[in-house]
């Protein structure tokens, strides 16, 4: 598929400080047709929003130097409309604690890592479809 992000693709921004899981879910969106850059810590996430433009991020919270939720802070005091790109929180923990502070850190969305990532595509299916038709087809938030 072409990873030209200008054709109803979604252009993401990955942020995961685990080499490995980086290449493999960089392959996977790639392969569902999405245009994927990637950065492992969070300083890293807020420079590159700040220097390029995407579609939304997906963003683990365990990360180095500033995790995710300082990184969404971050990113939500920008004065730019910068400020209001869609951040996902992408994490293995289950605790509604780290839920809770995602969300208001300014995350969109909190999404448990899984062996299929099903939740995370569908997740990334409805902002393409709200980003690219303006409409959203599921209007539910994936926990």
């Amino acid at each position: 598929m072409s990873q030209d992000a200008t054709n109803d693709h979604l252009k993401i921004l990955l942020v995961e400080n685990s080499r490995t899981a980086r290449l493999l879910l960089t392959r996977l969106l790639q392969h569902e047709g999405y245009f994927v850059e990637s950065v492992s810590s969070g300083v890293e996430a807020v420079e590159a929003i700040l220097h390029s433009d995407y579609h939304l991020v997906i963003m683990d919270i365990f990360l180095p130097q500033m995790n995710g939720y300082e990184a969404a802070q971050h990113i939500r005091s920008l004065e730019s409309d910068k400020s209001n790109i869609p951040l996902i929180a992408f994490t293995s923990s289950t605790d509604e604690k780290d839920k809770k502070t995602c969300l208001e850190a300014g995350m969109n969305e909190y999404v448990i890592k899984s062996d299929d990532n099903e939740s995370l595509l569908l997740v990334l299916a409805s902002y393409q479809n709200k980003i690219f038709n303006g409409n959203d087809a599921s209007n539910k938030k994936v926990s």
